[in-house]
Protein backbone atom coordinates (compact mmCIF):
# COMPACT_ATOMS: atom_id res chain seq x y z
CA UNK A 1 0.00 0.00 0.00
CA UNK A 2 1.09 3.39 -0.79
CA UNK A 3 0.50 6.02 1.90
CA UNK A 4 -0.31 9.23 0.69
CA UNK A 5 2.11 12.08 0.73
CA UNK A 6 0.89 15.32 2.72
CA UNK A 7 2.69 18.54 3.01
CA UNK A 8 2.64 20.98 6.43
CA UNK A 9 2.70 24.68 6.42
CA UNK A 10 5.47 26.01 8.84
CA UNK A 11 5.17 29.82 9.43
CA UNK A 12 7.36 32.19 10.97
CA UNK A 13 7.48 35.80 10.99
CA UNK A 14 4.68 36.47 8.11
CA UNK A 15 6.93 33.95 6.21
CA UNK A 16 5.14 30.66 4.59
CA UNK A 17 7.97 27.49 4.33
CA UNK A 18 6.65 24.28 3.53
CA UNK A 19 8.36 21.51 5.00
CA UNK A 20 9.07 18.35 2.58
CA UNK A 21 6.84 15.25 3.22
CA UNK A 22 8.28 12.08 3.46
CA UNK A 23 7.02 8.43 3.00
CA UNK A 24 6.57 6.42 6.26
CA UNK A 25 6.72 2.61 6.25
CA UNK A 26 5.89 1.07 9.17
CA UNK A 27 8.79 -0.02 10.76
CA UNK A 28 12.92 0.60 9.92
CA UNK A 29 14.75 -2.04 10.60
CA UNK A 30 18.44 -1.83 10.83
CA UNK A 31 19.93 -4.73 10.02
CA UNK A 32 23.74 -3.22 11.66
CA UNK A 33 26.02 -0.58 12.35
CA UNK A 34 29.59 -1.55 11.87
CA UNK A 35 32.95 0.48 12.22
CA UNK A 36 35.23 0.57 8.86
CA UNK A 37 37.32 -2.00 10.99
CA UNK A 38 34.91 -4.66 11.26
CA UNK A 39 34.44 -4.16 7.16
CA UNK A 40 37.56 -4.30 5.89
CA UNK A 41 39.54 -6.60 8.53
CA UNK A 42 41.02 -9.50 6.72
CA UNK A 43 38.27 -11.71 7.75
CA UNK A 44 35.89 -9.34 7.55
CA UNK A 45 33.32 -11.18 4.99
CA UNK A 46 32.74 -14.72 6.85
CA UNK A 47 33.02 -12.00 10.10
CA UNK A 48 30.23 -10.12 7.86
CA UNK A 49 28.31 -13.45 7.20
CA UNK A 50 28.44 -14.79 10.72
CA UNK A 51 27.28 -11.19 11.83
CA UNK A 52 24.50 -11.51 9.58
CA UNK A 53 23.72 -15.26 10.44
CA UNK A 54 22.99 -13.54 14.35
CA UNK A 55 20.93 -11.13 12.27
CA UNK A 56 18.59 -13.20 10.71
CA UNK A 57 16.20 -14.64 13.53
CA UNK A 58 15.37 -11.19 14.33
CA UNK A 59 14.22 -9.90 11.18
CA UNK A 60 12.04 -12.79 10.80
CA UNK A 61 10.68 -12.07 13.79
CA UNK A 62 9.76 -8.42 12.89
CA UNK A 63 8.43 -9.26 9.52
CA UNK A 64 5.69 -11.82 11.50
CA UNK A 65 4.34 -9.81 13.38
CA UNK A 66 1.62 -9.57 10.81
CA UNK A 67 -0.54 -6.66 10.21
CA UNK A 68 -0.22 -3.51 11.01
CA UNK A 69 -3.13 -1.44 12.20
CA UNK A 70 -5.34 -2.08 9.51
CA UNK A 71 -2.77 -2.23 7.04
CA UNK A 72 -0.04 -4.96 5.74
CA UNK A 73 3.08 -4.30 7.14
CA UNK A 74 5.67 -2.14 5.38
CA UNK A 75 8.86 -2.66 6.44
CA UNK A 76 11.80 -1.20 4.95
CA UNK A 77 15.91 -2.11 6.05
CA UNK A 78 18.82 -0.25 6.14
CA UNK A 79 22.47 -0.33 7.09
CA UNK A 80 24.02 2.15 8.44
CA UNK A 81 28.04 2.67 7.45
CA UNK A 82 30.69 4.71 9.16
CA UNK A 83 32.56 7.00 7.11
CA UNK A 84 32.57 10.04 9.74
CA UNK A 85 35.54 8.75 12.06
CA UNK A 86 37.44 6.41 9.67
CA UNK A 87 37.38 6.57 5.69
CA UNK A 88 39.64 3.74 4.05
CA UNK A 89 38.30 1.40 1.07
CA UNK A 90 36.17 2.44 -1.31
CA UNK A 91 32.40 2.69 -1.42
CA UNK A 92 31.96 0.58 -4.08
CA UNK A 93 33.97 -2.36 -2.16
CA UNK A 94 32.31 -2.10 0.98
CA UNK A 95 29.00 -1.69 0.00
CA UNK A 96 29.29 -4.71 -2.33
CA UNK A 97 30.93 -6.84 1.01
CA UNK A 98 28.19 -5.76 3.12
CA UNK A 99 25.02 -6.92 0.55
CA UNK A 100 27.00 -9.62 -0.46
CA UNK A 101 27.25 -11.10 3.46
CA UNK A 102 23.28 -10.27 4.15
CA UNK A 103 22.64 -11.89 1.14
CA UNK A 104 24.34 -15.39 2.13
CA UNK A 105 22.05 -15.34 4.91
CA UNK A 106 19.22 -14.71 2.80
CA UNK A 107 18.69 -10.85 3.89
CA UNK A 108 17.77 -7.70 1.94
CA UNK A 109 19.20 -4.49 2.49
CA UNK A 110 16.89 -2.04 1.24
CA UNK A 111 18.98 1.31 2.09
CA UNK A 112 22.54 1.95 3.16
CA UNK A 113 23.31 5.12 4.73
CA UNK A 114 26.72 7.53 5.37
CA UNK A 115 27.17 8.12 9.15
CA UNK A 116 29.34 11.43 8.13
CA UNK A 117 25.65 12.46 6.65
CA UNK A 118 24.30 12.33 10.09
CA UNK A 119 26.78 15.37 10.96
CA UNK A 120 26.14 17.39 7.59
CA UNK A 121 25.81 17.21 3.84
CA UNK A 122 26.18 19.54 1.78
CA UNK A 123 24.60 22.75 3.02
CA UNK A 124 22.79 20.74 5.37
CA UNK A 125 23.87 20.02 9.01
CA UNK A 126 21.79 17.38 10.60
CA UNK A 127 23.86 17.61 13.88
CA UNK A 128 23.83 21.44 14.26
CA UNK A 129 19.98 21.25 13.66
CA UNK A 130 19.53 18.81 16.58
CA UNK A 131 22.21 20.20 18.70
CA UNK A 132 20.27 23.57 18.54
CA UNK A 133 17.12 21.27 19.02
CA UNK A 134 17.89 20.36 22.60
CA UNK A 135 16.43 21.80 25.84
CA UNK A 136 18.09 20.55 28.98
CA UNK A 137 15.73 18.83 31.77
CA UNK A 138 15.10 21.63 34.41
CA UNK A 139 17.48 20.36 37.76
CA UNK A 140 16.52 21.28 40.89
CA UNK A 141 18.65 23.16 42.78
CA UNK A 142 20.59 24.08 39.81
CA UNK A 143 23.07 28.09 40.60
CA UNK A 144 24.07 28.62 36.72
CA UNK A 145 27.74 27.60 38.05
CA UNK A 146 27.71 24.52 35.55
CA UNK A 147 28.06 25.30 31.75
CA UNK A 148 25.45 25.14 29.23
CA UNK A 149 25.54 21.96 26.80
CA UNK A 150 26.36 24.86 23.87
CA UNK A 151 29.38 25.74 26.08
CA UNK A 152 30.73 21.77 27.14
CA UNK A 153 28.99 19.80 24.59
CA UNK A 154 28.24 17.68 27.32
CA UNK A 155 24.48 16.68 28.49
CA UNK A 156 23.56 14.91 31.37
CA UNK A 157 19.89 13.02 32.39
CA UNK A 158 20.32 14.91 36.17
CA UNK A 159 22.25 16.95 38.09
CA UNK A 160 26.27 16.47 38.45
CA UNK A 161 27.92 16.14 41.60
CA UNK A 162 29.27 19.72 42.33
CA UNK A 163 32.71 20.38 41.50
CA UNK A 164 34.62 21.16 44.87
CA UNK A 165 38.04 20.88 43.57
CA UNK A 166 38.65 24.39 43.42
CA UNK A 167 37.14 25.46 46.49
CA UNK A 168 39.24 26.47 49.63
CA UNK A 169 40.25 23.31 51.72
CA UNK A 170 38.21 25.12 54.96
CA UNK A 171 34.96 25.63 53.01
CA UNK A 172 35.04 22.64 51.30
CA UNK A 173 31.52 20.85 51.77
CA UNK A 174 31.02 17.14 51.70
CA UNK A 175 30.68 15.04 48.07
CA UNK A 176 27.29 15.02 46.70
CA UNK A 177 26.63 12.29 44.23
CA UNK A 178 25.08 12.99 40.85
CA UNK A 179 21.31 12.71 41.01
CA UNK A 180 19.27 11.65 37.76
CA UNK A 181 15.90 13.51 36.86
CA UNK A 182 13.13 11.68 37.95
CA UNK A 183 14.84 8.62 39.34
CA UNK A 184 13.33 5.47 40.09
CA UNK A 185 14.52 4.59 44.00
CA UNK A 186 17.95 5.02 42.61
CA UNK A 187 19.92 7.04 39.94
CA UNK A 188 21.36 5.88 36.80
CA UNK A 189 22.94 9.03 36.02
CA UNK A 190 24.35 9.34 32.66
CA UNK A 191 26.97 12.04 31.18
CA UNK A 192 26.93 12.20 26.96
CA UNK A 193 29.49 13.91 25.47
CA UNK A 194 28.06 15.61 22.48
CA UNK A 195 30.67 16.77 20.88
CA UNK A 196 34.78 18.11 20.85
CA UNK A 197 36.32 20.73 19.65
CA UNK A 198 36.38 18.80 16.15
CA UNK A 199 33.55 16.12 15.70
CA UNK A 200 30.32 15.48 16.76
CA UNK A 201 30.07 12.08 19.68
CA UNK A 202 29.05 8.65 17.96
CA UNK A 203 26.22 9.14 20.23
CA UNK A 204 24.84 12.16 19.43
CA UNK A 205 25.02 11.03 15.40
CA UNK A 206 23.37 7.53 16.75
CA UNK A 207 20.61 10.13 18.06
CA UNK A 208 20.67 11.92 14.67
CA UNK A 209 20.26 9.35 13.26
CA UNK A 210 17.00 7.84 14.78
CA UNK A 211 15.58 11.22 14.61
CA UNK A 212 15.72 10.66 10.77
CA UNK A 213 14.57 7.16 10.24
CA UNK A 214 11.42 8.05 12.40
CA UNK A 215 10.84 10.98 10.39
CA UNK A 216 11.03 13.50 12.75
CA UNK A 217 14.01 15.51 10.59
CA UNK A 218 12.69 17.31 6.98
CA UNK A 219 15.28 18.84 5.84
CA UNK A 220 14.72 20.99 2.48
CA UNK A 221 17.55 18.17 1.28
CA UNK A 222 15.34 15.16 -0.31
CA UNK A 223 18.10 12.73 -0.40
CA UNK A 224 18.06 12.49 3.19
CA UNK A 225 14.43 11.17 3.43
CA UNK A 226 14.09 9.96 -0.46
CA UNK A 227 16.82 8.04 -1.11
CA UNK A 228 18.32 7.66 -4.62
CA UNK A 229 18.55 3.80 -6.27
CA UNK A 230 22.31 3.26 -6.97
CA UNK A 231 23.08 0.31 -9.24
CA UNK A 232 26.40 -0.55 -8.57
CA UNK A 233 27.97 2.75 -10.14
CA UNK A 234 29.71 3.86 -7.17
CA UNK A 235 32.21 6.43 -6.61
CA UNK A 236 35.60 5.95 -5.77
CA UNK A 237 35.07 8.72 -2.75
CA UNK A 238 32.93 8.73 -0.10
CA UNK A 239 31.77 12.46 -0.46
CA UNK A 240 30.46 12.11 -3.74
CA UNK A 241 28.12 9.14 -2.26
CA UNK A 242 24.92 10.17 -1.82
CA UNK A 243 24.16 10.54 1.87
CA UNK A 244 21.42 7.84 1.87
CA UNK A 245 21.14 5.36 -1.34
CA UNK A 246 18.68 2.96 -2.08
CA UNK A 247 19.39 -0.60 -3.58
CA UNK A 248 16.23 -2.59 -3.83
CA UNK A 249 13.02 -1.87 -5.89
CA UNK A 250 11.09 -1.57 -2.79
CA UNK A 251 8.49 0.28 -1.94
CA UNK A 252 8.67 0.92 1.16
CA UNK A 253 9.64 4.28 2.73
CA UNK A 254 13.20 4.89 4.40
CA UNK A 255 11.61 7.05 7.15
CA UNK A 256 9.01 5.10 9.08
CA UNK A 257 6.56 5.50 12.09
CA UNK A 258 8.76 3.59 14.65
CA UNK A 259 12.33 2.50 14.14
CA UNK A 260 13.91 -1.15 15.49
CA UNK A 261 17.91 -1.80 15.50
CA UNK A 262 19.58 -5.01 15.43
CA UNK A 263 23.12 -4.17 16.64
CA UNK A 264 26.59 -5.81 18.50
CA UNK A 265 26.25 -5.59 22.45
CA UNK A 266 29.12 -3.07 22.29
CA UNK A 267 26.63 -0.43 20.80
CA UNK A 268 24.40 -0.71 24.11
CA UNK A 269 26.31 2.25 25.75
CA UNK A 270 25.71 4.31 22.98
CA UNK A 271 22.44 4.08 22.51
CA UNK A 272 22.02 4.61 26.16
CA UNK A 273 23.97 7.74 25.61
CA UNK A 274 21.79 8.68 22.21
CA UNK A 275 18.44 8.09 24.27
CA UNK A 276 19.55 10.26 26.93
CA UNK A 277 20.24 13.01 24.25
CA UNK A 278 16.61 11.95 22.42
CA UNK A 279 14.56 13.12 25.53
CA UNK A 280 15.91 16.10 25.60
CA UNK A 281 15.35 17.03 22.27
CA UNK A 282 12.50 19.14 21.05
CA UNK A 283 10.39 18.06 18.12
CA UNK A 284 8.68 20.49 15.90
CA UNK A 285 5.08 19.86 17.02
CA UNK A 286 3.71 20.10 13.85
CA UNK A 287 6.00 17.54 12.65
CA UNK A 288 4.67 15.27 15.34
CA UNK A 289 0.97 16.32 14.53
CA UNK A 290 1.72 14.99 10.90
CA UNK A 291 3.01 11.31 11.24
CA UNK A 292 -0.40 11.16 14.67
CA UNK A 293 -2.60 12.53 11.39
CA UNK A 294 -0.98 10.18 8.88
CA UNK A 295 -1.03 7.09 11.37
CA UNK A 296 -4.69 8.00 12.26
CA UNK A 297 -6.34 6.44 8.34
CA UNK A 298 -4.47 2.88 9.07
CA UNK A 299 -5.35 2.57 12.59
CA UNK A 300 -1.86 3.12 14.08
CA UNK A 301 -1.77 4.43 17.60
CA UNK A 302 1.89 6.22 17.74
CA UNK A 303 3.33 6.60 21.20
CA UNK A 304 3.38 10.05 22.18
CA UNK A 305 6.99 10.51 22.96
CA UNK A 306 9.99 9.40 20.67
CA UNK A 307 11.77 7.07 22.81
CA UNK A 308 8.67 4.82 22.71
CA UNK A 309 8.76 4.45 19.21
CA UNK A 310 12.48 3.25 19.40
CA UNK A 311 13.17 -0.70 19.55
CA UNK A 312 16.54 -2.63 20.00
CA UNK A 313 17.55 -6.13 20.07
CA UNK A 314 21.47 -6.25 20.78
CA UNK A 315 23.66 -9.23 19.99
CA UNK A 316 26.29 -10.95 21.82
CA UNK A 317 27.51 -14.15 19.77
CA UNK A 318 29.50 -12.10 17.40
CA UNK A 319 33.20 -10.66 18.30
CA UNK A 320 34.06 -7.47 16.64
CA UNK A 321 37.18 -6.49 14.76
CA UNK A 322 40.23 -5.28 17.55
CA UNK A 323 40.65 -1.86 17.25
CA UNK A 324 38.24 0.11 19.08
Amino acid sequence: MTVALHRMDYREQATEYVAPSVGLSHVSLELGHLYMEDLQAREGESRLADYFVSVYPWVKAIESMGRWGTTSPRISTCFLIDDYFSRLDEPGVIIKKVVDAAAKSGLSIDYIARESSCAEFGDTRLAQLVFDQIVPEPLRGANGGRPTVKDSGWLSNGRRSPNTAAAPAMAAEPWQSPEQTAANRHSVFMDVEIRDDELWSCSFLASVWQLLRLGLLRPEEKQLTKPVRVNGDYPSDWSDLPPVIKLTGTKNSFCAYRSFSILPTRFMEIEMAARTVLHQVRVDPLIMEDLEARAAPESIELPPTILDRIDYAFINDWTPASGR
